[in-house]
């Protein structure tokens, strides 16, 4: 579900971009879509490690695909930004699609879905992020590191071990 939260979060700080007369992005609305492409890529990565499946081949096709998220387009990679932002859309939700009809606290994947079909559908989903990432010009595994850095100062360990309340809530408290 967090996954599909940051996709919309994501979705939301692209939009602005469409539109025939769209002026370059602002450093702190480019900042905010780099912050949400690190958001989504850390959940997709969690998820991949929570189903036991391998994100580096995907990773790496996608990186490959795109040109390597350096911010030039090569010919392989078609269509638009907004066919991206669909398809990533699309593709979070054909994985949510799986846990939808799961039962309350089983931890096994519903037996209309194999492993192999959400295997594919999570590639999907890492497909659709390196090539909206492609058109932006941003580095989806250097968005995630910044991220992973901003969280690190957020979140401090010391306070936030064990706990669900978020960073302002953490930040009164004495170590």
């Amino acid at each position: 579900m967090a996954l599909g939260g940051e996709v919309g979060e994501l979705c939301l700080e692209i939009a602005p971009m469409f539109g025939e007369d769209v002026p370059p992005l602002p450093a702190k609305a480019r900042a905010s879509v780099h912050h949400e492409v690190g958001d989504v890529t850390l959940y997709l990565l969690r998820l991949y490690d929570v189903l036991h499946v391998d994100p580096t081949d995907a990773f790496i096709r996608s990186q490959v695909l795109s040109g390597g998220g350096d911010g030039s387009a090569t010919p392989k990679m078609r269509g638009s930004l907004a066919q991206a932002v669909c398809q990533l859309s699309g593709s979070v939700g054909m994985v949510l699609e799986v846990f939808q009809w799961q039962e309350s606290g089983s931890a096994a994947l519903p037996s209309r879905v194999d492993g192999r079909e959400l295997e594919r559908r999570l590639h999907g989903v890492s497909g659709s992020l390196w090539a909206i990432a492609e058109f932006l010009g941003i580095d989806v595994l250097a968005a995630a590191e910044a991220k992973l850095a901003a969280n690190e100062l957020r979140y401090p360990v010391s306070l936030s071990r064990g706990s669900s309340r978020k960073y302002t809530e953490l930040m009164g408290e004495d170590e």
